[in-house]
């Protein structure tokens, strides 16, 4: 039997944090750390080598999750990243969208939606070894 897919989620909000880890535990996937910082979600990516990040855009410290996301994307081409963000203004979304991710959820994001796009990804990576 293979293990369930994994997730890091990376914000600066520890309530949303918490709130993600245990639905994404309920939806069946590993939840293989959380992070609040740039720093944090750049070495936990690249020590465990998720399939799926959950990138809130603001995070602790100067650094944004899209420059996390460059970072790790940088090291890990095959990692899946779903921003999930307060802020929907159109320089913020055009820079997120440059790094082709998964998904740009604005929040509050339903977490059954974040579900689908996860498992319509990996049923599409099934019929098609390439990146979703």
């Amino acid at each position: 039997m293979h293990s369930p897919p994994s997730v890091l989620v990376v914000d600066d909000e520890a309530a949303i944090m918490m709130a993600l880890v245990l639905r994404m535990k309920a939806g069946g996937f590993s939840v293989c750390g959380v992070a609040s910082t740039k720093d944090e979600s750049v070495e936990l990516a690249t020590r465990e080598k998720p399939d799926f990040i959950l990138m809130d855009i603001r995070l602790i410290g100067q650094f944004d999750g899209i420059e996390a996301a460059r970072e790790i994307m940088a090291v890990n081409k095959d990692v899946r990243i779903i921003f999930i963000s307060g802020y929907s203004d159109g320089e913020v979304f055009r820079k997120a969208m440059d790094l082709k991710p998964l998904a740009y959820l604005v929040k509050p994001v339903n977490v059954v939606d974040v579900l689908s796009i996860m498992r319509q990804c990996i049923e599409n990576t099934a019929r098609e070894p390439k990146r979703c």
